[in-house]
């Protein structure tokens, strides 16, 4: 369906589904976050953005993850990468800088707004173009979110397909709905992308989608003179 404002008088049933306690999480974030920390700035309500972020007409910080790490690394390194004359991607060193990807769990049970079947968009009133859409049209699908939030006070966040990992699931939790430490980061299993360490990780993870990076370079040592 085309871009159109949400419903005036008309109300959604969206459906719910249950993300259990221990269900494990991945998300890719820059390192000075704490792994399980919402994120508070809040996204303008006409540019830039992500699809379901909070904005000064509805701010609540937020955090996106995903229950499989592929899919994670995809949604976050993987847009808009064109395969070379080789059959491949590459991801430039400088958009990893700073960035680890972490291992979460609920503590416990949450409930989200179901977006992953054609049923559960219709309880929106909504079909594909809500979790599908191009970025340039977030601004509109953040204003769909809000309104959902709207019909559905019980919902701590939002579940739907991942565009860029088929077969995988996006989330967001929205911070203003949660408990405060509802999130804990699992013990090691947190991986710096930008070291030497880092790129043989990411590039086992993204062998299978033709996507790889380049380690960083090895910086000479002085000797003494």
């Amino acid at each position: 369906m085309p871009p159109i404002p949400p419903l005036i008088t008309g109300k959604a049933s969206p459906r719910a589904v249950v993300l259990g306690a221990g269900t494990q999480l991945w998300r890719v974030h820059r390192k000075y976050r704490d792994g399980p920390a919402f994120k508070s700035v809040r996204s303008d309500p006409y540019f830039r953005g992500g699809r379901f972020d909070g904005t000064p007409d509805d701010p609540y910080s937020y955090l996106y993850a995903a229950p499989g790490e592929q899919t994670a690394l995809l949604e976050t390194l993987a847009r808009g990468i064109p395969f070379n004359d080789r059959g491949e991607r590459l991801i430039r060193r400088a958009s990893i800088a700073d960035y680890r990807i972490s291992a979460l769990e609920p503590v416990l049970d949450l409930t989200l707004i179901s977006l992953l079947t054609t049923a559960d968009l219709a309880a929106a009133c909504q079909d594909e173009w809500l979790i599908h859409s191009p970025p340039s049209e977030y601004p509109q699908t953040r204003r769909w979110g809000q309104w959902l939030r709207e019909q559905a006070a019980w919902a701590q966040g939002i579940v739907w397909p991942s565009g860029r990992d088929l077969g995988g699931r996006n989330l967001i939790l929205f911070g203003d709905r949660c408990p405060a430490g509802v999130l804990r980061a699992a013990p090691g299993a947190a991986v710096d992308l930008d070291d030497a360490d880092g790129a043989r990780w990411l590039n086992k993870q993204l062998a299978p989608f033709r996507i790889s990076v380049r380690p960083p370079r090895c910086r000479p040592t002085l000797q003494p003179s």
